[in-house]
């Protein structure tokens, strides 16, 4: 749980530094994405007209398949902005647990890739292009129903 107790934040600015475990995000394994640390943060909380401004870092690693060639892929996702500005503050602590879950969840990338040049499978006999080059030929198939679009001329 990451608190910030408002009566030392009316004083001078609280620096919050720790881990979380990597459950409080809530992703679930699979061999498409794992969370691999626990989520890091380095936050300074000060106090700003009528609320609170956080500001700082965030990041944990993950890994998984890459989503083009199926390679296992490890990364770290950092934060190095995070913004955070809290208005009607509570009497005694401010629990920002939630909100910093919810901006390392904005982190995750929608594909997982190896590198952002990737260059995937072959789709007719799923080589690795990365790593080989493969004697397929990419002439459409002449008995696709979507051939015609070939003809089209714009």
């Amino acid at each position: 749980m990451i608190k910030i107790h408002l009566g030392l934040l009316a004083k001078q600015p609280v620096d919050l530094e720790g881990t979380e475990p990597a459950e409080l995000l809530g992703v679930q394994p699979s061999s498409a994405l794992t969370i691999l640390s626990p989520l890091t943060y380095r936050l300074t909380a000060r106090s700003v007209s009528n609320g609170a401004l956080v500001e700082g870092e965030i990041s944990y690693r993950i890994g998984g398949s890459c989503g083009r060639c199926l390679e296992e892929v490890e990364q770290t996702l950092r934060n190095a902005h995070l913004c955070l500005f809290y208005d009607n503050l509570p009497e005694e602590e401010l629990d920002i647990t939630d909100d910093v879950r919810e901006e390392a969840l904005l982190l995750l990338p929608m594909n997982l890739l190896c590198s952002p040049d990737c260059r995937g499978l072959c789709p007719q006999c799923g080589a690795n292009l990365n790593q080989e080059t493969c004697s397929c030929t990419s002439e459409p198939d002449q008995d696709s129903p979507w051939s015609a679009l070939d003809q089209l001329q714009l």
